[in-house]
């Protein structure tokens, strides 16, 4: 194999927001349909780098693959879910990006759903927020291998349940080869603004933000 999967910690921050702003934060289906990062070679959204740095990277819950040349190949961002609150988080009211603000307020409108009628009351769940692999990478089975990895990782670390919510079809589909429990879906054409026109609009075969979850 010519990678291998090691647990993130505080040290690879940079080198892990260096690969997610080449690989996720422009090709991933809500970003790309509300264009959140502009067309320049450089440009980034602060706040999204924000919400990977401190929800995700300090918790040792998080894994990357690495080649033998010592360049990540992909991620995958976890960290133990919080309880979900009716009221929006001060997180999400706070934001000064619009934007990206869209995009908490959905996460936080499937959150709600999800937990609804004490749906994981009591269970320590670990949640994974991102899973993206170089594109060159791709189909040699790297995302199976962060999953895998970090289901190890879920359970050596007592957790009850882990969670994906997926905004990306292909990451769906993943999780549903590896045998995670399909429990919520919205698809996006019914999630509207005040006129009743869908907030976000990816391009196919992004139809829907659906949740899988499973037992550990």
């Amino acid at each position: 194999m010519d990678y291998h999967i090691q647990v993130i910690t505080k040290d690879d921050k940079l080198r892990i927001l260096k690969f997610l702003r080449r690989f996720f934060f422009r090709d991933e289906p809500l970003n790309h349909s509300i264009q959140l990062i502009p067309e320049s070679e450089d440009s980034t959204c602060l706040e999204l780098e924000e919400y990977c740095s401190t929800s995700s990277m300090e918790n040792n819950l998080s894994v990357m693959a690495v080649s033998t040349s010592s360049t990540i190949v992909g991620i995958a961002l976890n960290g133990k879910m919080e309880p979900a609150s009716e009221e929006e988080p001060e997180y999400i009211t706070t934001c000064k990006n619009p934007k990206f603000q869209k995009i908490l307020r959905l996460l936080h409108h499937v959150d709600r759903n999800v937990t609804r009628d004490g749906q994981f009351r009591g269970l320590n769940v670990l949640e994974v927020r991102i899973i993206s692999v170089d594109t060159n990478w791709r189909g040699k089975g790297i995302g199976k291998a962060l999953m895998e990895k970090t289901t190890e990782i879920g359970r050596e670390n007592g957790f009850h349940i882990m969670r994906v919510d997926c905004s990306s079809f292909f990451s769906g589909k993943l999780c549903a080869g590896l045998g995670f429990e399909l429990i919520y879906k919205l698809p996006y054409a019914e999630y509207l603004d005040e006129d009743g026109k869908p907030i976000f609009s990816p391009a196919l075969p992004h139809t829907a933000v659906v949740t899988y979850i499973k037992k550990l």
